[in-house]
Protein backbone atom coordinates (compact mmCIF):
# COMPACT_ATOMS: atom_id res chain seq x y z
CA UNK A 1 0.00 0.00 0.00
CA UNK A 2 1.63 3.33 -0.94
CA UNK A 3 -0.79 5.80 0.23
CA UNK A 4 -2.46 8.61 -2.11
CA UNK A 5 -0.02 9.79 -4.37
CA UNK A 6 -0.62 12.89 -6.28
CA UNK A 7 0.02 16.99 -7.41
CA UNK A 8 -1.74 19.64 -8.59
CA UNK A 9 0.18 22.88 -10.02
CA UNK A 10 -1.17 26.18 -10.87
CA UNK A 11 1.40 28.11 -12.01
CA UNK A 12 3.87 26.78 -14.46
CA UNK A 13 7.91 26.92 -14.46
CA UNK A 14 8.08 30.11 -16.14
CA UNK A 15 5.66 31.51 -13.76
CA UNK A 16 7.23 30.38 -10.98
CA UNK A 17 10.57 32.03 -12.32
CA UNK A 18 8.72 35.33 -12.54
CA UNK A 19 7.74 35.41 -9.63
CA UNK A 20 11.01 34.46 -8.39
CA UNK A 21 13.05 37.37 -10.27
CA UNK A 22 10.59 39.95 -9.41
CA UNK A 23 10.97 38.70 -5.44
CA UNK A 24 14.86 39.41 -6.19
CA UNK A 25 14.48 42.82 -7.66
CA UNK A 26 12.28 43.88 -5.20
CA UNK A 27 14.19 42.81 -2.30
CA UNK A 28 17.31 44.56 -3.76
CA UNK A 29 15.88 47.71 -4.94
CA UNK A 30 12.85 48.59 -2.64
CA UNK A 31 14.42 46.46 0.85
CA UNK A 32 12.42 46.28 3.91
CA UNK A 33 12.41 48.16 7.46
CA UNK A 34 14.60 46.54 10.13
CA UNK A 35 14.91 49.13 13.03
CA UNK A 36 17.54 47.09 14.69
CA UNK A 37 21.35 47.64 14.51
CA UNK A 38 22.35 44.36 15.46
CA UNK A 39 20.87 42.65 13.02
CA UNK A 40 21.54 44.91 10.24
CA UNK A 41 25.15 44.68 11.43
CA UNK A 42 24.70 40.21 11.61
CA UNK A 43 22.45 40.96 7.73
CA UNK A 44 25.69 43.27 6.13
CA UNK A 45 27.79 39.99 7.17
CA UNK A 46 25.76 37.85 5.46
CA UNK A 47 25.81 40.36 2.01
CA UNK A 48 22.75 42.64 2.55
CA UNK A 49 23.13 46.55 2.69
CA UNK A 50 22.06 48.16 5.30
CA UNK A 51 20.67 52.22 5.20
CA UNK A 52 20.19 52.74 8.57
CA UNK A 53 19.58 56.42 8.44
CA UNK A 54 16.53 54.89 6.68
CA UNK A 55 16.36 52.25 8.62
CA UNK A 56 15.75 49.93 5.50
CA UNK A 57 17.37 47.02 4.68
CA UNK A 58 18.48 45.57 0.75
CA UNK A 59 19.01 42.49 -0.05
CA UNK A 60 21.32 42.08 -3.11
CA UNK A 61 20.48 39.14 -5.48
CA UNK A 62 23.36 37.62 -5.22
CA UNK A 63 23.10 37.41 -1.70
CA UNK A 64 19.74 35.68 -1.98
CA UNK A 65 20.97 33.34 -5.23
CA UNK A 66 24.33 32.60 -2.50
CA UNK A 67 21.68 31.93 0.33
CA UNK A 68 19.63 29.47 -1.77
CA UNK A 69 22.63 27.79 -3.24
CA UNK A 70 23.80 26.62 0.45
CA UNK A 71 20.50 25.45 1.18
CA UNK A 72 20.49 23.18 -1.90
CA UNK A 73 23.88 22.12 -0.57
CA UNK A 74 22.47 20.80 2.85
CA UNK A 75 21.60 17.80 3.58
CA UNK A 76 17.92 17.38 3.50
CA UNK A 77 18.30 15.29 5.90
CA UNK A 78 19.46 17.21 8.44
CA UNK A 79 18.44 20.79 7.32
CA UNK A 80 16.17 22.49 9.73
CA UNK A 81 12.63 22.51 7.39
CA UNK A 82 13.42 21.27 4.67
CA UNK A 83 11.60 17.74 2.83
CA UNK A 84 12.80 14.56 4.51
CA UNK A 85 15.12 12.68 1.73
CA UNK A 86 13.01 11.20 -1.00
CA UNK A 87 9.69 13.07 -0.32
CA UNK A 88 10.26 16.46 -2.81
CA UNK A 89 11.07 17.09 -5.85
CA UNK A 90 14.32 19.09 -7.05
CA UNK A 91 14.23 22.91 -6.61
CA UNK A 92 13.78 23.99 -10.00
CA UNK A 93 11.94 21.78 -11.59
CA UNK A 94 8.48 19.91 -11.65
CA UNK A 95 9.95 16.48 -11.18
CA UNK A 96 8.91 13.19 -12.77
CA UNK A 97 7.47 11.68 -9.61
CA UNK A 98 4.14 12.97 -7.59
CA UNK A 99 5.34 14.04 -4.52
CA UNK A 100 4.30 11.29 -1.57
CA UNK A 101 1.16 13.46 0.13
CA UNK A 102 2.04 13.16 4.22
CA UNK A 103 -0.27 13.15 7.18
CA UNK A 104 -2.22 15.90 8.14
CA UNK A 105 -1.06 17.00 11.83
CA UNK A 106 -3.34 19.62 13.35
CA UNK A 107 -2.24 23.03 14.56
CA UNK A 108 -3.74 25.61 16.81
CA UNK A 109 -3.58 29.42 17.06
CA UNK A 110 -3.64 31.31 19.98
CA UNK A 111 -6.64 33.53 20.09
CA UNK A 112 -7.99 36.67 22.36
CA UNK A 113 -12.10 35.50 22.42
CA UNK A 114 -13.87 32.11 22.99
CA UNK A 115 -16.90 31.44 20.99
CA UNK A 116 -19.69 29.73 22.70
CA UNK A 117 -22.06 28.16 19.84
CA UNK A 118 -24.42 27.18 21.93
CA UNK A 119 -25.43 30.67 23.16
CA UNK A 120 -24.05 32.54 20.32
CA UNK A 121 -21.67 34.72 22.40
CA UNK A 122 -18.65 35.56 22.28
CA UNK A 123 -16.18 36.32 25.22
CA UNK A 124 -12.58 37.48 26.39
CA UNK A 125 -10.56 34.31 27.09
CA UNK A 126 -9.24 33.17 30.39
CA UNK A 127 -6.29 30.93 32.32
CA UNK A 128 -9.22 28.38 32.51
CA UNK A 129 -9.77 28.20 29.05
CA UNK A 130 -5.85 27.80 28.35
CA UNK A 131 -6.26 25.19 30.70
CA UNK A 132 -9.53 23.54 29.09
CA UNK A 133 -7.67 23.50 25.83
CA UNK A 134 -4.67 21.57 27.34
CA UNK A 135 -6.87 19.07 28.54
CA UNK A 136 -9.24 18.67 25.10
CA UNK A 137 -6.02 18.57 23.03
CA UNK A 138 -4.65 15.30 25.31
CA UNK A 139 -7.35 13.94 23.76
CA UNK A 140 -7.30 14.80 20.06
CA UNK A 141 -5.19 12.41 18.16
CA UNK A 142 -4.53 14.47 14.75
CA UNK A 143 -2.70 17.41 17.16
CA UNK A 144 0.43 16.49 18.14
CA UNK A 145 1.08 20.09 19.86
CA UNK A 146 -0.62 21.45 22.94
CA UNK A 147 -0.05 25.38 21.87
CA UNK A 148 -2.35 27.64 24.16
CA UNK A 149 -5.61 28.28 23.06
CA UNK A 150 -6.52 31.74 24.08
CA UNK A 151 -4.03 34.24 25.84
CA UNK A 152 -5.38 34.84 29.07
CA UNK A 153 -7.29 37.50 29.46
CA UNK A 154 -7.35 37.81 33.15
CA UNK A 155 -3.93 38.33 33.37
CA UNK A 156 -2.08 41.31 33.55
CA UNK A 157 -0.73 41.90 30.09
CA UNK A 158 2.84 41.98 30.33
CA UNK A 159 3.25 37.96 31.96
CA UNK A 160 0.00 36.51 30.15
CA UNK A 161 2.34 34.83 27.92
CA UNK A 162 5.03 33.99 31.00
CA UNK A 163 2.06 32.16 32.62
CA UNK A 164 0.55 30.41 29.70
CA UNK A 165 4.09 28.66 28.97
CA UNK A 166 4.19 27.85 32.52
CA UNK A 167 0.81 26.23 32.46
CA UNK A 168 1.95 24.03 29.26
CA UNK A 169 5.03 23.22 30.46
CA UNK A 170 3.75 21.68 33.57
CA UNK A 171 0.52 20.00 32.48
CA UNK A 172 0.74 19.55 28.56
CA UNK A 173 2.17 16.03 28.12
CA UNK A 174 2.61 17.16 24.25
CA UNK A 175 5.23 19.77 23.29
CA UNK A 176 3.61 23.34 23.10
CA UNK A 177 3.86 27.34 23.02
CA UNK A 178 1.91 30.62 22.53
CA UNK A 179 3.35 34.02 20.78
CA UNK A 180 6.07 35.57 22.90
CA UNK A 181 4.59 39.69 23.43
CA UNK A 182 7.46 41.75 24.37
CA UNK A 183 11.29 41.35 24.59
CA UNK A 184 11.10 41.25 28.33
CA UNK A 185 8.84 38.65 28.71
CA UNK A 186 11.32 36.78 26.00
CA UNK A 187 14.15 35.97 28.35
CA UNK A 188 11.69 35.01 31.43
CA UNK A 189 10.29 32.11 29.00
CA UNK A 190 13.93 30.95 27.44
CA UNK A 191 14.49 30.34 31.65
CA UNK A 192 11.55 28.53 31.99
CA UNK A 193 12.31 26.63 28.67
CA UNK A 194 15.79 25.56 30.12
CA UNK A 195 14.51 24.72 33.50
CA UNK A 196 11.83 22.51 32.33
CA UNK A 197 13.83 21.34 28.92
CA UNK A 198 11.57 22.29 26.69
CA UNK A 199 12.50 23.56 23.10
CA UNK A 200 10.51 26.89 22.31
CA UNK A 201 10.62 28.37 19.03
CA UNK A 202 9.55 32.02 18.25
CA UNK A 203 8.00 33.31 15.08
CA UNK A 204 9.88 35.91 13.45
CA UNK A 205 6.81 37.56 11.29
CA UNK A 206 7.18 40.24 9.27
CA UNK A 207 4.45 43.20 9.39
CA UNK A 208 3.63 43.37 5.68
CA UNK A 209 4.23 45.08 4.07
CA UNK A 210 8.16 44.52 4.12
CA UNK A 211 8.40 45.45 7.69
CA UNK A 212 9.38 43.87 10.97
CA UNK A 213 8.82 45.18 14.02
CA UNK A 214 11.32 46.90 16.65
CA UNK A 215 10.10 44.43 19.29
CA UNK A 216 10.63 41.36 16.24
CA UNK A 217 13.80 41.89 15.66
CA UNK A 218 14.86 41.99 19.24
CA UNK A 219 12.65 38.70 20.39
CA UNK A 220 14.62 37.11 17.59
CA UNK A 221 18.15 38.05 18.73
CA UNK A 222 17.38 37.20 21.94
CA UNK A 223 16.05 33.05 21.00
CA UNK A 224 18.99 33.17 18.51
CA UNK A 225 21.19 34.20 20.80
CA UNK A 226 20.59 31.15 23.24
CA UNK A 227 20.36 28.93 20.23
CA UNK A 228 16.56 28.62 19.89
CA UNK A 229 14.51 28.22 16.83
CA UNK A 230 13.31 31.23 14.75
CA UNK A 231 10.14 30.58 12.12
CA UNK A 232 8.03 32.81 9.51
CA UNK A 233 4.54 33.15 8.42
CA UNK A 234 4.77 36.30 6.33
CA UNK A 235 0.91 36.86 6.11
CA UNK A 236 0.58 39.33 2.91
CA UNK A 237 -2.96 40.51 2.06
CA UNK A 238 -3.97 40.89 -1.17
CA UNK A 239 -5.67 44.05 -1.77
CA UNK A 240 -4.77 45.63 1.26
CA UNK A 241 -0.75 44.84 2.28
CA UNK A 242 -0.24 43.25 -1.14
CA UNK A 243 -1.65 44.60 -4.52
CA UNK A 244 -5.17 42.64 -5.25
CA UNK A 245 -4.30 40.31 -7.76
CA UNK A 246 -2.85 37.44 -6.72
CA UNK A 247 0.36 37.20 -8.98
CA UNK A 248 1.24 40.70 -7.24
CA UNK A 249 0.45 39.22 -3.67
CA UNK A 250 2.52 36.35 -4.45
CA UNK A 251 5.65 37.85 -5.48
CA UNK A 252 4.81 39.70 -2.34
CA UNK A 253 4.76 37.46 -0.30
CA UNK A 254 7.30 35.34 -1.58
CA UNK A 255 9.90 38.09 -1.44
CA UNK A 256 9.14 38.13 2.52
CA UNK A 257 10.05 34.47 2.67
CA UNK A 258 13.19 34.76 1.34
CA UNK A 259 13.69 37.87 3.22
CA UNK A 260 12.72 35.91 6.60
CA UNK A 261 14.33 32.85 5.29
CA UNK A 262 17.51 35.18 5.00
CA UNK A 263 17.89 36.92 8.27
CA UNK A 264 16.80 33.92 9.95
CA UNK A 265 19.68 31.85 8.71
CA UNK A 266 21.70 34.93 9.32
CA UNK A 267 21.01 34.74 12.96
CA UNK A 268 20.73 31.13 13.64
CA UNK A 269 22.79 29.64 10.83
CA UNK A 270 19.82 26.96 10.37
CA UNK A 271 16.82 26.76 7.75
CA UNK A 272 13.15 27.57 8.42
CA UNK A 273 10.19 25.79 5.90
CA UNK A 274 8.08 27.95 3.64
CA UNK A 275 5.26 28.81 5.64
CA UNK A 276 3.03 31.57 4.49
CA UNK A 277 -0.10 32.64 5.93
CA UNK A 278 -1.37 35.02 3.19
CA UNK A 279 -4.90 35.83 2.16
CA UNK A 280 -6.87 37.75 0.06
CA UNK A 281 -9.00 40.19 1.01
CA UNK A 282 -13.27 40.77 0.19
CA UNK A 283 -13.02 44.42 -1.35
CA UNK A 284 -16.91 44.61 -0.64
CA UNK A 285 -16.44 44.34 3.40
CA UNK A 286 -12.73 45.10 3.59
CA UNK A 287 -12.31 42.04 6.00
CA UNK A 288 -9.77 39.26 5.19
CA UNK A 289 -10.72 36.31 3.90
CA UNK A 290 -9.75 32.88 5.40
CA UNK A 291 -12.05 30.99 3.31
CA UNK A 292 -12.88 32.11 -0.64
CA UNK A 293 -11.68 29.50 -3.80
CA UNK A 294 -8.08 32.33 -3.33
CA UNK A 295 -7.23 30.23 -0.48
CA UNK A 296 -6.91 27.18 -2.49
CA UNK A 297 -5.14 28.90 -5.39
CA UNK A 298 -2.53 30.57 -2.81
CA UNK A 299 -1.84 27.19 -1.56
CA UNK A 300 -1.20 25.95 -4.69
CA UNK A 301 1.04 28.19 -5.75
CA UNK A 302 3.12 28.42 -2.16
CA UNK A 303 3.46 24.79 -2.49
CA UNK A 304 4.99 25.40 -5.88
CA UNK A 305 7.34 27.75 -4.86
CA UNK A 306 8.74 26.05 -1.92
CA UNK A 307 9.40 23.11 -3.93
CA UNK A 308 11.63 25.41 -5.94
CA UNK A 309 13.99 26.45 -3.68
CA UNK A 310 13.45 22.42 -1.87
CA UNK A 311 11.70 23.86 1.28
CA UNK A 312 8.86 22.33 2.96
CA UNK A 313 5.78 24.31 2.44
CA UNK A 314 2.90 25.53 4.75
CA UNK A 315 0.08 27.77 4.06
CA UNK A 316 -3.37 28.90 5.78
CA UNK A 317 -5.92 27.01 4.18
CA UNK A 318 -8.38 24.62 5.56
CA UNK A 319 -10.02 27.74 7.33
CA UNK A 320 -14.12 29.37 6.63
CA UNK A 321 -14.96 32.38 6.92
CA UNK A 322 -18.21 30.76 8.44
CA UNK A 323 -18.85 32.18 12.09
CA UNK A 324 -20.83 29.23 12.36
CA UNK A 325 -19.99 25.41 11.94
CA UNK A 326 -22.15 25.02 8.91
CA UNK A 327 -22.19 24.15 5.54
CA UNK A 328 -20.37 26.65 4.38
CA UNK A 329 -17.77 25.64 6.87
CA UNK A 330 -17.33 22.80 5.73
CA UNK A 331 -17.14 23.18 1.97
CA UNK A 332 -14.36 26.10 2.64
CA UNK A 333 -12.42 24.28 4.93
CA UNK A 334 -12.70 21.15 2.54
CA UNK A 335 -11.87 22.84 -0.60
CA UNK A 336 -8.85 24.76 0.86
CA UNK A 337 -7.37 22.41 2.18
CA UNK A 338 -7.25 19.33 -0.22
CA UNK A 339 -6.50 21.75 -3.15
CA UNK A 340 -3.33 23.01 -1.17
CA UNK A 341 -2.78 19.81 0.26
CA UNK A 342 -3.02 18.30 -3.28
CA UNK A 343 -0.72 21.12 -4.49
CA UNK A 344 1.94 20.01 -2.21
CA UNK A 345 1.81 21.79 1.30
CA UNK A 346 2.41 19.74 3.85
CA UNK A 347 0.11 21.58 6.60
CA UNK A 348 -2.40 23.53 6.66
CA UNK A 349 -3.61 26.45 8.81
CA UNK A 350 -4.55 26.61 12.36
CA UNK A 351 -7.60 24.81 13.64
CA UNK A 352 -10.79 25.90 16.01
CA UNK A 353 -10.71 29.24 14.89
CA UNK A 354 -13.98 30.53 14.57
CA UNK A 355 -14.14 32.55 11.37
CA UNK A 356 -11.49 34.38 10.20
CA UNK A 357 -9.63 34.69 13.60
CA UNK A 358 -12.88 36.06 15.36
CA UNK A 359 -12.54 33.19 18.02
CA UNK A 360 -11.71 29.70 19.42
CA UNK A 361 -14.10 27.35 19.71
CA UNK A 362 -13.51 23.71 21.96
CA UNK A 363 -16.11 22.11 19.32
CA UNK A 364 -14.67 23.62 16.57
CA UNK A 365 -11.17 21.72 17.38
CA UNK A 366 -12.81 18.92 18.10
CA UNK A 367 -14.59 18.81 14.52
CA UNK A 368 -11.71 20.05 13.16
CA UNK A 369 -10.09 16.95 14.71
CA UNK A 370 -12.35 14.61 13.33
CA UNK A 371 -12.46 15.95 9.60
CA UNK A 372 -8.31 15.60 9.56
CA UNK A 373 -8.61 12.21 10.59
CA UNK A 374 -11.20 11.49 8.03
CA UNK A 375 -8.60 13.01 5.27
CA UNK A 376 -5.83 10.91 6.74
CA UNK A 377 -7.39 7.85 6.02
CA UNK A 378 -8.03 8.84 2.66
CA UNK A 379 -4.16 9.27 2.56
CA UNK A 380 -3.41 5.73 3.31
CA UNK A 381 -4.90 4.30 -0.21
CA UNK A 382 -6.32 1.01 -0.40
CA UNK A 383 -4.17 -2.00 0.27
CA UNK A 384 -4.47 -4.30 -2.17
CA UNK A 385 -3.27 -7.78 -1.49
CA UNK A 386 -4.05 -11.87 -1.54
CA UNK A 387 -5.24 -11.34 2.22
CA UNK A 388 -7.54 -8.11 1.43
CA UNK A 389 -9.17 -9.33 -2.20
CA UNK A 390 -10.26 -12.67 -0.44
CA UNK A 391 -11.21 -14.16 -3.72
CA UNK A 392 -11.28 -18.03 -1.36
CA UNK A 393 -14.17 -16.03 0.37
CA UNK A 394 -15.88 -14.69 -2.38
CA UNK A 395 -15.96 -17.69 -3.85
CA UNK A 396 -16.96 -19.90 -0.78
CA UNK A 397 -19.99 -16.93 -0.05
CA UNK A 398 -20.92 -17.53 -3.79
CA UNK A 399 -23.75 -16.04 -5.31
CA UNK A 400 -26.81 -14.33 -3.14
CA UNK A 401 -24.76 -14.44 -0.13
CA UNK A 402 -23.32 -11.95 2.36
CA UNK A 403 -20.16 -11.15 4.05
CA UNK A 404 -21.30 -9.57 7.38
CA UNK A 405 -20.65 -12.49 9.57
CA UNK A 406 -17.13 -13.76 8.03
CA UNK A 407 -13.82 -13.66 10.05
CA UNK A 408 -12.53 -11.79 7.01
CA UNK A 409 -14.68 -8.93 8.00
CA UNK A 410 -14.45 -8.61 11.84
CA UNK A 411 -10.16 -8.69 10.58
CA UNK A 412 -10.60 -5.96 8.58
CA UNK A 413 -12.99 -3.55 9.24
CA UNK A 414 -11.59 -1.31 11.44
CA UNK A 415 -8.99 -0.86 8.33
CA UNK A 416 -11.36 -1.15 5.66
CA UNK A 417 -14.08 1.92 6.58
CA UNK A 418 -13.49 5.44 8.68
CA UNK A 419 -15.58 5.67 12.12
CA UNK A 420 -16.36 8.33 13.80
CA UNK A 421 -17.89 8.86 17.27
CA UNK A 422 -18.24 12.66 15.88
CA UNK A 423 -20.00 12.53 12.50
CA UNK A 424 -23.26 10.65 13.08
CA UNK A 425 -24.06 8.11 10.46
CA UNK A 426 -28.22 7.60 11.41
CA UNK A 427 -31.10 6.56 8.97
CA UNK A 428 -34.29 8.61 9.63
CA UNK A 429 -35.92 5.68 10.87
CA UNK A 430 -33.45 5.08 14.05
CA UNK A 431 -34.61 8.75 14.92
CA UNK A 432 -38.24 8.44 14.51
CA UNK A 433 -39.28 10.05 17.75
CA UNK A 434 -36.59 11.92 19.00
CA UNK A 435 -34.05 14.09 17.07
CA UNK A 436 -30.94 12.65 16.32
CA UNK A 437 -27.56 14.08 17.80
CA UNK A 438 -26.10 16.46 15.60
CA UNK A 439 -22.11 16.39 15.20
CA UNK A 440 -21.71 19.97 17.39
CA UNK A 441 -23.77 18.21 20.13
CA UNK A 442 -21.67 15.12 19.94
CA UNK A 443 -18.54 17.72 19.86
CA UNK A 444 -20.02 19.12 23.15
CA UNK A 445 -20.16 16.17 24.97
CA UNK A 446 -16.45 15.21 23.64
CA UNK A 447 -15.43 18.67 25.08
CA UNK A 448 -17.40 18.04 28.61
CA UNK A 449 -15.76 15.05 29.09
CA UNK A 450 -12.53 15.83 27.79
CA UNK A 451 -12.32 18.29 30.37
CA UNK A 452 -13.95 17.84 33.21
CA UNK A 453 -10.57 16.49 35.48
CA UNK A 454 -8.55 18.46 36.81
CA UNK A 455 -5.23 18.79 35.35
CA UNK A 456 -2.13 16.82 37.24
CA UNK A 457 1.07 18.50 36.67
CA UNK A 458 3.68 16.03 34.19
CA UNK A 459 6.57 17.83 35.84
CA UNK A 460 8.45 16.67 38.76
CA UNK A 461 7.63 19.24 41.79
CA UNK A 462 11.06 20.63 41.86
CA UNK A 463 10.54 21.81 38.34
CA UNK A 464 7.56 23.00 38.95
CA UNK A 465 8.55 25.34 41.81
CA UNK A 466 11.34 26.50 39.67
CA UNK A 467 9.00 27.79 36.96
CA UNK A 468 6.56 29.21 39.68
CA UNK A 469 10.39 31.15 40.95
CA UNK A 470 10.58 32.43 37.23
CA UNK A 471 7.06 33.21 36.81
CA UNK A 472 7.10 35.40 39.90
CA UNK A 473 10.09 37.30 39.27
CA UNK A 474 8.71 38.24 35.75
CA UNK A 475 5.62 39.82 37.90
CA UNK A 476 7.86 41.82 40.09
CA UNK A 477 10.07 42.82 37.05
CA UNK A 478 7.22 43.51 34.28
CA UNK A 479 4.25 44.26 36.35
CA UNK A 480 5.15 45.43 39.71
CA UNK A 481 7.59 47.50 38.64
CA UNK A 482 5.19 49.31 35.65
CA UNK A 483 7.33 48.29 32.91
CA UNK A 484 7.72 45.87 29.81
CA UNK A 485 11.45 45.86 28.80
Amino acid sequence: MRGVRARVDVLSEGEIDLIHGKSLELLSRTGLRVPNDAVMDIAERAGAVADRAAGILRIPSEAIEEMLAELRRTDSRSGEGLPRSGTGNPPGGAGTEPDLVEPLRGKISTQVHVVDYATGTRRRGTLLDLRRGIALVERLENFPRSDAVVLPQDLPAAISDIASFRDIYVYARKPGGTYVLSPGSADFILDMADAAGKEPSYLFETVSPLCFRRETLEIGLRFARRGRRLEMAPMVIAGATGPVTLAGMLTMQNAEVLASLFLIHALTGKWCGYVVGGHAMDMRSLLCSFGSPSQALIGMAAAQMARRYGLRAESNSGLTDSTAPDFQAGMEKALTAVFALLGGTRAIGCQGIVGADQGFSFEQLVLDDAWIGAYNHVLRGIDVSEETIGLRLMERIGVGGNFVAEKHTVKHLRDSFWFSAIYPRESWDESAGARPARALERARDFVAAATAAPLEPVLPAAKVEELDRIVAAARRSLVDAGAVQ
